[in-house]
């Protein structure tokens, strides 16, 4: 009986392997042919903040999550080229969208594994929506939102619902966090192992069953979500419903950490 599961569940992770090997990745330089000949589509595979902040220039938002109400919008040719992009080489949005497509009968679908980052890095043409409001180089910013106690601890609110003040907590997270706050890093756990702010606890979240197991986690504080760039911690966030605002929260911010050495930069309000 143990024979026959070990080589069931082999059987399994060849046939994972090989669904994920069979997605055609290409490389910056391809990307860029590919943009400057206005030979493919490329789709944006990000939340909608995060592609009105900034995205490649002609592409569209197409989240997985939103796939199947969005399905009339993409080219009828199903030999078209399009080029799935999200958030850097860690996100894997662009790979889900992608075997999406090729499930609707897309032949040729291209995954850019850089995406917008690598894109902006490399000084190419984007797009946004104007920001409500830019940050100033060496400007000190001022929390804006309301001030707001809950279980002992004084927090801002930020523009959204479960949005936490992200110029104020900028500010506070890597050496002044609140009494009673606690830092939740939702990201896989070999990424939280590389790096994550001190003091965090990590509590993954399931993208595709949409949920978050908070069950080692202490009920008597403040829980703020942070991830690589706020788009993950807002979809946990919203996902409990019934706490989302009253006392869990998430951090709209980019963040970035070697080991403890940790870069954060509040997002911009639209």
């Amino acid at each position: 009986m143990k024979l026959l599961l070990s080589k069931i569940f082999a059987l399994i992770m060849v046939f994972s392997f090989s669904q994920a090997s069979e997605l055609k990745i290409i490389d910056f330089t391809e990307a860029k042919k590919l943009f400057e000949n206005k030979e493919a589509l490329f789709l944006d595979a990000r939340g909608e903040k995060l592609y009105m902040r900034g995205t490649i220039l002609g592409s569209l938002n197409l989240p997985v999550n939103r796939f199947s109400k969005s399905v009339g919008l993409l080219p009828i040719n199903k030999n078209a080229k399009i080029v799935s992009f999200c958030n850097g080489f860690k996100c894997e949005k662009s790979d889900e969208l992608a075997v999406l497509l090729e499930k609707e009968g897309y032949s040729n679908v291209l995954v850019y594994k850089g995406g917008y980052p690598e894109w902006k890095e490399k000084a190419m043409p984007l797009m946004a929506l104007k920001a409500e409001e830019v940050q100033q180089e060496n400007k000190v910013i001022e929390a804006k939102g309301k001030k707001y106690q809950v279980k002992g601890a004084t927090i801002f609110l930020g523009q959204d619902k479960g949005m936490i003040d992200q110029f104020w907590f900028e500010k506070v997270v890597l050496n002044d966090l609140p009494k009673n706050v606690q830092l939740i890093d939702i990201r896989k756990e070999s990424d939280f192992k590389e790096g994550h702010i001190k003091g965090a606890i990590n509590a993954p979240w399931d993208s595709k069953a949409e949920k978050i197991d908070l069950s080692k986690v202490s009920t008597d504080k403040v829980l703020v979500f942070y991830c690589n760039t706020g788009m993950q911690s807002a979809e946990a966030a919203l996902s409990l419903k019934k706490r989302v605002g009253k006392d869990i929260f998430y951090f709209d911010a980019n963040v970035s950490c070697e080991k403890n050495n940790c870069k954060v930069e509040a997002n911009e309000n639209l």
